[in-house]
């Protein structure tokens, strides 16, 4: 039995440039593959759109979701079969800077979902696609459920003008949180300033509005945390 050698598949693909060979993707495959791309697409378009946790929800992005998955399905049906338009097709992607920030982990597990169904659909495995997805967006929907209820993170930053508040202050904090921790304390001749963890249930904050007509405090500030102290 000979063995297929690179030189072998280069001249192969060639001959398959020549000859025309992707006219084997006739018209209807071309139409059935983007159409099933578009619908997968726009199934993950509203799954986005139903677990984003976000404040600034950006329908730009998630409609950029439902054109990836296009035309990546369009990339993979002109190269698919052939070695050459397959290394031509590298080596133009290599060139590219993709420099548009990601600033969600989350948004980066969705390109790559509607990259994936634009590859699948491409080649024609519309199972994949389809089971995959529902099988993804069931995972999504069920961990955006148990995080519903959790405990929320914010900085409090707390400036008193009596030292001597301080533990007081600190026990009532304790009474209305989960928990709390010092993340740093700064003394000065005029006053001192805490800035604390909070992990509060719910999200509920009005015991902020209390604490800030104790004796002893001067300002009161709760910010988000996303654990980036270079943020604050």
């Amino acid at each position: 039995m000979d063995q297929i050698t690179f030189a072998d598949v280069l001249q192969k693909s060639f001959i398959a440039m020549s000859m025309g060979a992707t006219d084997r993707i006739t018209t209807l495959n071309i139409l059935i593959n983007i159409s099933m791309s578009f619908l997968v697409g726009m199934f993950i378009f509203f799954v986005y759109k139903k677990t984003y946790q976000g404040v600034l929800y950006q329908r730009s992005f998630n409609i950029s979701l439902v054109l990836a998955s296009t035309v990546t399905a369009l990339v993979i049906m002109t190269i698919s079969g052939n070695l050459i338009l397959s290394l031509g097709m590298v080596g133009a992607l290599s060139i590219v800077r993709f420099r548009t920030p990601v600033k969600d982990s989350m948004d980066l597990v969705f390109l790559f979902w509607a990259i994936s169904v634009g590859i699948a659909n491409g080649v024609g495995y519309y199972n994949i696609s389809i089971v995959g997805s529902i099988m993804i967006a069931a995972f999504l929907l069920i961990l955006a459920r148990q995080g519903k209820g959790m405990a929320d993170t914010f900085l409090l930053i707390i400036q008193l003008l009596e030292p001597k508040a301080e533990k007081d202050i600190l026990e009532k904090i304790r009474e209305n949180v989960d928990r709390f921790s010092i993340k740093s304390k700064t003394v000065s001749d005029s006053s001192t300033e805490l800035t604390l963890e909070l992990r509060v249930k719910g999200g509920d904050t009005s015991f902020i509005n209390k604490l800030r007509e104790e004796n002893g405090i001067n300002r009161v500030t709760m910010v988000a945390y996303d654990q980036d102290m270079s943020s604050i």
